[in-house]
């Protein structure tokens, strides 16, 4: 077995495309273990295109190799992707979330990850770039190919950054969990939403939820019931029947009963939209949204 430390993003992609049978990146490693590994491990977690957290032409753009604990404690995130830091500070342990990056929580393609749950709902596109410079800009969900299987190919191109429109004036976002526990815990159902008010108005809206198929799920339904609505108690009694009626979900005697993901998806899909919804009322008023 060899491990390389990448001194750049050219000699990262060139090892990579060499050893293309055997290696693959490893950034914090923290999922990558759990599995069998190939013979080669390049790790990526110093190359400067993976890192940092900034504005870039109007969006957020945040490295793919940002771990967790960053991502929670950015004033940036806190500020415009309030939903993404909420979700990182959920995520394992502390030594996880030290160790563990937004790039391997959606590159992994578990169904239920929290920090991708998030980013889906802030409408993140992931930046790749392959061996030969091309680079190639997709949506979070898109680069989900089924149960812990991805689209990204590992064997040629590496992630480097997600790019979302930041949550300024009327926009807020927000991310809720329910688990056995707080920490160390998979998450029954994890939801995020993001929502633009105009004139109380919601004008623009994202509901995901998980895991209920092999990727962080859009609710377009309830995006559909909620859009051109003023928010209130009515709106989120509808919210919660119709989030839970779009949904397929599975029952497990270790987990919990059908009947009960069900009423958690209604649940936290309803929480999450009317904090985001608080959220963006306060950043209407000019406020800091949090």
């Amino acid at each position: 077995m060899s491990y390389m430390i990448a001194a750049s993003l050219d000699q990262a992609l060139k090892t990579l495309y060499e050893k293309r049978e055997t290696a693959r990146v490893i950034a914090g490693g923290t999922d990558l273990y759990l599995k069998k590994p190939l013979p080669d491990l390049v790790d990526i977690s110093s190359v400067p295109e993976i890192l940092g957290i900034y504005r870039d032409e109007g969006m957020l753009s945040v490295g793919a190799g940002v771990t967790h604990s960053k991502a929670a404690e950015s004033a940036v995130i806190q500020s415009e992707a309030e939903a993404l830091a909420e979700a990182c500070r959920r995520v394992g342990s502390p030594q996880v979330r030290n160790m563990g990056t937004l790039g391997g929580n959606v590159v992994n393609a578990a169904p239920a990850a929290d920090a991708a749950v998030a980013l889906v709902a802030l409408g993140a596109k992931a930046l790749l770039v392959n061996h030969a410079g091309s680079r190639r800009e997709v949506a979070v969900e898109d680069l989900y190919a089924g149960y812990n299987c991805s689209h990204v190919d590992g064997s040629s191109e590496i992630l480097l950054r997600f790019l979302m429109e930041p949550c300024g004036q009327g926009k807020g976002s927000a991310f809720m969990r329910f688990a056995p526990r707080e920490a160390l815990s998979l998450p029954l159902v994890n939801s995020a939403a993001t929502v633009r008010l105009r004139d109380n108005v919601i004008d623009e809206v994202r509901v995901v939820i998980a895991p209920v198929n092999p990727a962080p799920t859009r609710l377009t339904e309830t995006e559909k019931l909620v859009l051109g609505s003023k928010p209130g108690e009515d709106t989120w009694r509808k919210v919660e029947y119709t989030a839970a009626s779009e949904v397929e979900v599975r029952g497990s005697l270790l987990r919990c009963s059908e009947e009960y993901r069900y009423h958690l998806v209604g649940v936290l899909a309803r929480r999450a939209l009317k904090k985001a919804v608080e959220r963006a009322c306060n950043n209407q008023m000019g406020g800091e949204g949090g």
